[in-house]
């Protein structure tokens, strides 16, 4: 499951989620996560898996950021 949709279906911000990761993270932070700006890092994304009960796990978080690479890379090259 993408993280967008856990977001949605649990009716979590953006905000709220930042706060549920040890430690928090910001809103903003979660926002470039979502829109492919800022990797996942690998401690986070365990992290992540582990807090939405294994709904998002590594290799959801991972794909983010390869599609929205292979989107600019189409755009710019």
């Amino acid at each position: 499951m993408q993280l967008k949709d856990y977001l949605l279906a649990e009716g979590l911000t953006q905000a709220e989620f930042g706060q549920r990761l040890t430690p928090a993270v910001s809103q903003g932070k979660v926002n470039h996560w979502l829109h492919g700006t800022r990797r996942v890092s690998l401690a986070e994304a365990l992290q992540i898996e582990e807090v939405t009960q294994g709904k998002v796990t590594v290799k959801d978080l991972s794909g983010m950021y390869v599609v929205r690479t292979k989107q600019l890379e189409v755009a710019h090259g």
